[in-house]
This record gives C-alpha cells, sequence and structure tokens, in this order.
C-alpha cells in the first residue's frame, strides 16, 4: 500500500508540474517502479537530480487519501483522472473508482492504498533510466 501510494504521489507531481504520462508500473517486494512519457519540448527542462527532494517535501505534511465513484462519462470528462497514456480501463465498466490524495493526485484506480501519506515510510530514488527519448523509469526503495 505505500508503495502503491507513493508511486501516485510521484506521477500526480510529474502529470502537474511537467504534464508526464505513466506508461506503466510495478510493485515488487523490496522496491518499485514507475515508467513516465514527456512531451519533447519539456523533458530537457525537468531537475530530475531534484526529484527525490521534491517528493520529500511534498510529503512532509500530511495528505489525506480518499476514494469515491464516479460514473465513466464523470471519470472521462474530469481533467487528469486518468493519467495513462492509454486508458486501460475496460469498455464494460460503468463506474470507476477514483483515488484522490488532497491536491496532488486525483486518477482512476483500483488498488490498494495508505489513508493518509504520513503512512508512507521514508524512500529513495534508486535509479532514473532513460527508457527512450521521451521515456524515463524511476526506480524507488522505501526504507527501514
Amino acid at each position: 500500500m505505500q508503495y502503491h501510494t507513493l508511486l501516485h504521489v510521484i506521477s500526480g507531481y510529474l502529470y502537474q508540474h511537467y504534464n508526464a504520462l505513466a506508461t506503466s508500473s510495478q510493485i515488487e517486494k523490496e522496491h518499485a517502479r514507475l515508467e513516465l512519457s514527456f512531451s519533447p519540448e519539456i523533458i530537457q527542462e525537468i531537475p530530475f537530480d531534484q526529484l527525490e527532494q521534491s517528493i520529500k517535501k511534498l510529503l512532509a505534511q500530511p495528505h489525506n487519501v480518499y476514494t469515491k465513484i464516479l460514473s465513466r462519462d464523470e471519470a472521462e470528462q474530469k481533467e487528469g483522472t486518468i493519467k495513462t497514456v492509454i486508458n486501460l480501463l475496460p469498455a464494460s465498466l460503468n463506474e470507476i473508482r477514483i483515488v484522490q490524495i488532497n491536491d496532488i493526485d486525483e486518477q482512476a484506480c483500483g488498488g490498494t492504498h495508505v489513508n493518509n501519506t504520513t503512512e508512507i515510510k521514508d524512500f529513495s530514488i534508486m535509479k532514473i533510466q532513460n527508457k527512450g527519448p521521451m521515456k524515463k523509469k524511476i526506480k524507488i526503495q522505501l526504507l527501514d
């Protein structure tokens, strides 16, 4: 739950500041990863070396994590609720579960999350890797 919520925080931050879209993510026992796509005119301006510090500063304040259900039409019309490159939601879904972390992130998600970001342990960004001219893979690890 901590990793999942932390991935939301990171992707929400990068979406808000740099219009990044998630292309994939994966959670393992010892780490998690997030792959994002950026526009070519913005990717060169992003201070990736300061990303960990920026996220930790954001998480220095508590942020509640909420869920709500919206109709598919409402969810699709609400800007930013689907922050992936492609819509992975099956067409048969008429109701969409939305996860909101205060003003950090709001998007469709069916996963499990902490109730407040204060429940997320300290973390480190292990690696930021190029995955093409406009893609980055961010690997994170929770610290003990």
